[in-house]
């Protein structure tokens, strides 16, 4: 796998790492069209695009003849690999730089490696352990997806993605007006994803506990229960229809939640492991350059990973990808469900270890699912 760091997180994930790793669309808003069906290649070819594949991943180096017949084991020689690797250059799947006697795979080489993966390895009971004690032991949502993030980084030395549940989508469970001061409110409404959106309320002069008592009532009556995207507009038609000793701190209130209640959250993107495509020598600067600005676009993330499903992981290999400046990469994704759906995944050279890539992005999933339904209860 590509070589680089984990980012700067500093939380506990740091102990696994001695144990473990507006964009521009392209015309039309989409990616290169899907080639047609490659043909079928014989177990020899196989055996030789894999060991090409494991063996550039591994090291970074084009990849001899002679080397594919020891990784591969092969009883033939190296002459007759060298016509295989021929036949499979023409074919697209490998390619020769033009200094190197070596192959090195293409986009459809990989591709092919991938679809050809009967079955990811999983990850040993120790690592999955582990990451459990991690995910497991967070305070709150937020925290379990920076934790989250950071595992995915640390575990793929790539950079992590961690899409949370769209709360427009998720629907209020508990709403809580705490006074803090004579002049202030902390407005609490948790969704049913584990989700916290904390607002402080600036309250009006002479504002009483009787009030704030009056107010949680209707909260309980008319906002439990709600949409999340509903409940800014609930709390305005709430507002109208008050006691007019009541309409002000309910102004107040509905204020709290007029901006970036769901906009904030339908978005909400936690990015890891910047840090590993500084040292990545796989792209060069103005792509490095242009994949480190897309990774502050939240909106374009969340599109990234949109097409995730229930059914099977994500990837998207190269020229595979809808967002040109991420053409040199590749993207494994996963969805993940507790109530409402979101998703995670890693981005990094094309250069990656895919299975092992695969099994982590899977594993990292159902640990989130898990310690996110527990959060919510």
């Amino acid at each position: 796998m590509a070589a680089g760091t984990g980012g700067n997180d500093t939380r506990p994930v740091a102990l696994i790492h001695e144990t473990l790793t507006a964009s521009n669309l392209a015309p039309g808003g989409a990616a290169d069209p899907p080639p047609a069906d490659p043909p079928p290649l014989d177990d020899r070819k196989l055996r030789v695009l894999r060991a090409i594949v494991t063996e550039y991943v591994a090291d970074g180096e084009p990849v001899g003849s002679r080397r594919v017949v020891e990784v591969a084991k092969l009883d033939v020689s190296a002459a007759t690999v060298r016509n295989e690797m021929a036949a499979l250059e023409e074919l697209g799947y490998i390619t020769q730089p033009h200094t190197s006697a070596g192959r090195v795979p293409t986009d459809q080489g990989y591709r092919r490696f991938v679809d050809d993966l009967a079955t990811n390895p999983a990850l040993d009971a120790p690592q999955r352990e582990l990451i459990g004690e991690l995910l497991g032991s967070a305070r709150d949502v937020e925290d379990l997806l920076a934790r989250t993030s950071s595992v995915l980084s640390q575990l793929t030395r790539l950079v992590s993605l961690v899409i949370a549940p769209a709360v427009d989508a998720s629907r209020c469970k508990l709403v809580e007006l705490v006074g803090l001061s004579s002049s202030t409110a902390l407005l609490l409404l948790v969704a049913d994803t584990g989700r916290v959106e904390k607002r402080t309320v600036d309250l009006p002069t002479g504002t009483t506990d009787g009030d704030l008592d009056r107010v949680r009532t209707v909260f309980g009556d008319q906002v439990r229960g709600r949409p999340m995207g509903e409940v800014h507009d609930t709390l305005t038609a709430i507002t109208d229809g008050a006691p007019g000793d009541l309409r002000e701190l309910l102004r107040a209130i509905t204020d709290a939640t007029a901006a970036g209640l769901v906009d904030d959250t339908v978005h909400h993107v936690v990015v890891g492991g910047r840090a590993s495509l500084a040292d990545e020598a796989a792209l060069e600067r103005d792509e490095l350059s242009r994949v480190l600005q897309l990774l502050e676009e939240r909106a374009t993330l969340a599109r990234l990973l949109a097409d995730t499903t229930d059914d099977a992981p994500l990837v998207r290999i190269g020229g595979e990808n809808a967002v040109e400046d991420l053409r040199s990469t590749s993207l494994v994704a996963q969805r993940y469900r507790v109530v409402t759906a979101g998703s995670l995944g890693v981005l990094g050279p094309t250069r990656m270890d895919y299975a092992s890539v695969l099994s982590t992005v899977r594993a990292v999933a159902e640990e989130l699912q898990r310690s996110l339904s527990d959060l919510s209860g």
